[in-house]
């Protein structure tokens, strides 16, 4: 979710605290950290920060009531199919749930905050503008510094690391695979940084047209749903191709996994479909589907 709208993202941030170690503890305290979060980004007045304690809190309860138990369905029906050795299809379902999960998601969260970010002044976007800034000169200096093969070799650890949080140690064989993965799209980080640049941009024209709630939380809930409309033909073309070749990967991979290794990917979902479940059930009195009015702060 990196280089989005900041504010946004704090609120769709609680999802990413699944990926901590402690689960439950980060979740549940997920209200804490997101506001800490977004001080990060913008120097929010009284009213304001009043508002937004108030649209976190029950954006973080709507997603407990309403999300965590997809996510528990999702887990659980991923470990049938990796428990029996993936297919084609399985991947492309894969992809299409997390994908449509993130987008609803991240659409939610900008209806939630646009009654506040209705209300931003000019130097609090001013101050957006200058830590996406910044993001942006770190994202560069970490993934497009340095000739070819350096860059390389830092997409192929990360690469190498993520798969191995799941599976442990792969095998030379298992690394050598992703490393063909990784050298097949030498451009992609320098597309995906362009491509982040430009959302950036339109996301933060959104926030200086739109002064009314009504009109700004559809246009930055259509900015999440239907990314795609604004862009590059040779983002468009490289990102379909990574995504066929990483979906190849996946399956490759998965042939060659040990048992030691399938046993370890499993245990992994069941322990985060566990906490999952058990946070869904923590709050009993958690509202539903309604939330705050669009037009009120």
């Amino acid at each position: 979710m990196g280089g989005k709208v900041a504010f946004i993202l704090v609120l769709v941030a609680s999802v990413a605290l699944g990926a901590c170690t402690a689960v439950r503890l980060s979740y549940n305290h997920a209200d804490d950290i997101l506001r800490f979060m977004a001080s990060d980004y913008f120097d929010l007045d009284d009213r304001q920060l009043d508002a937004f304690r108030t649209r976190v809190s029950h954006f973080h309860d709507w997603h407990r009531a309403n999300e965590l138990p997809r996510y528990v369905d999702l887990l659980s029906s991923a470990g049938g199919r990796v428990s029996k050795g993936l297919k084609p299809g399985d991947v492309e379902w894969a992809t299409q749930a997390l994908r449509s999960r993130y987008r609803f998601l991240a659409a939610r969260a900008a209806e939630e905050a646009a009654p506040i970010l209705a209300t931003l002044q000019p130097d609090q976007i001013a101050a957006l503008e200058k830590k996406l800034e910044k993001n942006n000169t770190k994202y560069a200096k970490e993934w497009l510094s340095g000739d070819s093969r350096k860059r390389e070799r830092r997409l192929l650890e990360r690469t190498t690391e993520r798969f191995e949080q799941w599976t442990g140690n792969l095998n030379a064989s298992q690394r050598r695979r992703i490393e063909d993965f990784v050298r097949a799209h030498p451009k992609v980080m320098e597309i995906r940084f362009a491509e982040r640049r430009r959302w950036q941009a339109d996301a933060v024209q959104l926030l200086k047209r739109h002064k009314n709630p009504a009109e700004l939380a559809p246009r930055l809930a259509k900015l999440f749903n239907e990314p795609e409309a604004g862009r590059s033909q040779e983002y468009l073309s490289e990102n379909r191709r990574w995504e066929a070749d990483l979906a190849q990967l996946v399956l490759d991979l998965d042939r060659t996994l040990s048992s030691e290794q399938r046993e370890r990917v499993l245990r992994r979902m069941n322990r985060y479909a566990e906490d999952f479940r058990a946070l869904a059930g923590a709050r009993s009195s958690v509202a539903g589907e309604t939330r705050p009015g669009l037009a009120g702060s």
